[in-house]
């Protein structure tokens, strides 16, 4: 536990710096030659050469001054200040950040070395509790582990590692018994609620593309224009409409239930008749792509207890014959790549050649006459004129298939699709239209006589709304709202009303920065419209309706607000000049130069 704080004293800024006692020319003399001695033995480290320094300087250099609680005004020398700079770098990398990134990097390192100082004068302490708790993560890894993480981090040992850890701990430790002055009040969360669920009324105009429909559909373009629209301003799904389809002509081997029985195919096929064993194993392969039930017919009646699959009892006898099907094109499978001639392979076999020479879209596949399949997609991953091994299959019938020739997806000429392009175009120019006239509107309204370029508008409500109506534009009232959602008392908007919930979050972000009476926009909302508004007033929200969920929201802002406070307040070099008169030390240039 540590003592209580008591008020920090008030320290003159411009009483005189503490400095050590001037230093003899003798003993300035016998610590000279000292050094030359160690100079000529021994390589000078880092810290050998800040003993030296306070040798010749009558002690380490003072960075700054701080006035503590029981012990008044103490020294912060270079050392404490590099101790802190590493401590506080050290501790950052496990969560422990006490000072924004843009903050001045001599200061941070100053007002933490000021903490450091202050721990010790309020005698903080780190609890083993404390130190186990925040090790958790690492020893639960295991013993091996836990030494190779903290011989990673560069400790010899696992007591160096933790005393590092509880050194940057209890600075954490002592931020948290300051911050304890810093929890919000009552007064603190109230004001948090009310500036959350201030009220704003709003008024405002939607000018839709679609109203400049007859306007644009009169627009001719210029063919310069038009190109440029043609090549960047069609979207994807224009350009996918306008675009040729890709497309394929394929053919394909073919074998029916019935022609298992012919004399040609028994002569190359006499397979073994199936186990119940195996037509389970292939129903269960094919049911969804073979056995799905039929819809019912418009009206029938539907027993809720079928299935979405036919069973293998009410199939029947089909099951097998698929299954030998199967079994049949399989073997085809693996002579008919050799084949020069598919035709006459086909025909030798007993089975049928179909080919498709005319190009056929990719949509249009599952739709060709008997083939139709949406696996006939297929052709387009596979080589030309090489059979795709995997048969399709359809009810009495399997085949296999391969691309002859494919075309890809295309942009026609612009030549060739004028007429489509000019009617897009057309469509685009009604929210040009719009937006030209939402502009020409707002800079038709008055402006103060003082107004210069690019100051807002703002005007009685009266006026901005008979402005309105003269354009023959609708005027909508949202009315008074809160500016953050309330389920409480929030209206219920249509629920294909896109413009309204985006508009009440637009005024509301921008709400402190707003005029009352200022005009707002236009603010374009894509296909829903040009939105042209203003915001009408505000009002403070009454605290007395204040719901407890709300008041949940209200606590986080204001201890948000009250930790910010705390950081500028307090953990900053101001806020610890303030309490504890921490004074930067500006060594004499003389002094420096001994």
């Amino acid at each position: 536990m540590s003592k209580s704080n008591p008020k920090a004293k008030v320290v003159d800024q411009h009483a005189a710096v503490h400095t050590h006692e001037p230093m003899s020319p003798l003993r300035r003399w016998m610590i000279g030659g000292v050094t030359v001695f160690c100079l000529l033995i021994f390589s000078v480290t880092g810290p050998m050469s800040d003993v030296i320094s306070g040798w010749l300087g009558g002690g380490p250099p003072v960075h700054a001054t701080m006035e503590l609680p029981h012990q008044g005004t103490v020294d912060i020398t270079q050392e404490d200040s590099y101790r802190a700079s590493r401590l506080r770098s050290w501790g950052e990398n496990f969560g422990i950040v006490l000072f924004p990134e843009d903050a001045d990097e001599e200061e941070s390192n100053l007002a933490f070395a000021g903490l450091m100082k202050l721990a010790d004068d309020m005698e903080v302490i780190v609890t083993n509790a404390q130190l186990a708790a925040y090790l958790a993560p690492f020893s639960q890894l295991g013993a091996t582990e836990y030494e190779r993480r903290y011989r990673q981090l560069g400790f010899a040992n696992a007591r160096q590692f933790e005393a590092q850890v509880r050194s940057a701990v209890r600075i954490q430790t002592l931020v948290g018994m300051l911050g304890m002055a810093a929890l919000p009040s009552e007064s603190d969360i109230l004001e948090a609620w009310a500036k959350d669920y201030e009220e704003m009324d709003v008024q405002y105009a939607v000018l839709h593309p679609s109203a400049f429909a007859d306007a644009a559909s009169a627009l001719e373009p210029e063919e310069e224009e038009l190109q440029t629209y043609f090549e960047t301003g069609l979207n994807g799904t224009q350009r996918r409409d306008l675009e040729v389809e890709q497309a394929v002509s394929f053919d394909t081997v073919v074998l029916t239930a019935d022609v298992l029985e012919s004399e040609a195919v028994q002569a190359w096929f006499t397979p073994e008749e199936p186990t119940e064993e195996i037509l389970n194993g292939f129903y269960q392969t094919n049911r969804f792509s073979l056995y799905r039930r039929p819809e019912p017919e418009e009206g029938a009646e539907v027993d809720i207890e079928l299935g979405d699959h036919l069973t293998v009892e009410e199939l029947g006898d089909r099951l097998r014959k698929d299954y030998l099907l199967h079994k049949a094109i399989t073997t085809l499978a693996l002579e008919l790549p050799q084949a020069e001639d598919a035709a006459a392979f086909a025909a030798e076999k007993g089975a049928e050649y179909v080919k498709h020479e005319a190009m056929v879209a990719y949509s249009d596949l599952p739709e060709v006459e008997r083939l139709g399949h949406m696996q006939l997609r297929r052709l387009f991953n596979a080589e030309i004129n090489f059979w795709v091994q995997t048969p399709i299959q359809t009810e009495g019938m399997v085949y296999l298939a391969r691309p002859l020739d494919r075309r890809d997806r295309a942009m026609p000429e612009l030549t060739e699709i004028h007429d489509e392009v000019v009617t897009l175009w057309r469509e685009s120019q009604q929210s040009v239209l719009a937006q030209e006239a939402a502009d020409a509107f707002v800079e038709g309204l008055p402006k103060g006589e003082d107004a210069v370029e690019g100051d807002p508008v703002v005007m009685d409500a009266d006026a901005f709304a008979a402005a309105l109506a003269g354009a023959d534009y609708a005027v909508e009232q949202m009315g008074w709202i809160s500016k953050t959602n309330r389920r409480t008392t929030d209206p219920i908007w249509p629920s294909d009303s896109k413009i309204l919930p985006t508009l009440r979050y637009m005024v509301a972000f921008q709400l402190d920065a707003l005029e009352d009476g200022q005009v707002i926009g236009p603010e374009v909302y894509g296909e829903n419209g040009i939105v042209i508004a203003q915001l009408k007033g505000r009002r403070p929200a009454n605290v007395e309706e204040i719901w407890p969920s709300e008041r949940d929201r209200a606590e986080y802002s204001a201890q948000t607000i009250a930790s910010q406070r705390f950081q500028s307040d307090v953990l900053s070099f101001e806020g610890m000049s303030n309490l504890y008169g921490l004074t930067k030390v500006v060594q004499d240039v003389e002094e420096m130069e001994l």
